[in-house]
């Protein structure tokens, strides 16, 4: 009768410590910690709510990442702003640990650096008039439109647009600021761009435009480091899960973006 208690005792001990290790497995993993100790975050502030400038300061929904990904990390951080063209080139030669600027996954991009798991996507819809988007019942007749189609130009949804929507008069511009008076003078009858920028012009002038709630194309918007640097690419995508766990991601997005396609 002892021997079997003794068995029975084991069996049972192997059992605990197995649904431990179970639940150490399913938790959030702890986040590496690179040896880093001042995180330098390439920022480019042209494209709110995601990363923007206010009275010299870095602002918006990628300025939040850089210093909650710093914490994370147990490291501090410096946001250096550049001009969008140079964002590669400054993480390519080490001037920058990291891209936070709101930057879409492309082949051509992760040809060269590597991008971090996205934290959003970020497709490209259409903007009309305040009352129009009931006109346009799906994705398929937004693309079949005999109309004008205004586009930011040298963006993809210029490329996107000039492709796809071949029945379309195309009107390239070259700030996007200006789509509201475009739109009053009829300059054109739509406006195609990623949901972060539509989203921004709506909040910025409403009851003047209208999203039309249909995505043209999906977009995944990710941070991004050097090929040569696995531990920080590792410490932030386990950043990440933890956010996405335990709600923090949401709570950043719902700040900034809480009007973004669900």
């Amino acid at each position: 009768m002892n021997n079997r208690l003794v068995r029975f005792a084991a069996i049972a001990a192997s059992l605990l410590l197995a649904a431990l290790a179970w639940g150490c497995v399913t938790s959030a993993p702890p986040v590496p910690a690179p040896e880093i100790q001042t995180l330098r975050v390439g920022f480019s502030p042209n494209y709110p709510p995601i990363c923007m400038e206010s009275e010299g300061e870095a602002r918006g929904l990628e300025a939040d990442f850089a210093a909650a990904l710093a914490k994370e990390l147990g490291c501090g951080f410096e946001i250096v702003q550049m001009g969008f063209d140079e964002l590669l080139p400054a993480l390519l030669d080490g001037r920058v640990d990291i891209l936070m600027s709101g930057l879409t996954i492309t082949p051509a991009r992760a040809y060269k650096i590597r991008f971090c798991k996205p934290y959003l996507n970020n497709p490209l819809v259409a903007v009309t008039r305040e009352g129009w988007a009931r006109s346009y019942g799906s994705a398929s007749q937004i693309l079949s439109v005999n109309a004008s189609i205004g586009v930011l130009r040298h963006t993809y949804g210029e490329t996107f647009v000039r492709k796809h929507c071949v029945r379309a008069r195309v009107v390239s511009i070259t700030d996007y600021d200006a789509v509201p008076e475009d739109f009053a003078g009829n300059r054109y009858s739509l406006y195609v761009d990623d949901l972060a920028a539509v989203l921004d012009l709506s909040a910025k002038h409403p009851g003047v435009l209208e999203v039309i709630p249909y995505p043209l194309q999906q977009q995944d918007i990710a941070w991004a480091v050097h090929p040569d640097n696995p531990s920080l690419l590792s410490a932030a995508n386990a950043a990440l899960d933890k956010w996405k766990a335990n709600g923090k991601l949401d709570e950043l997005l719902d700040k900034w973006m809480p009007d973004r396609f669900r």
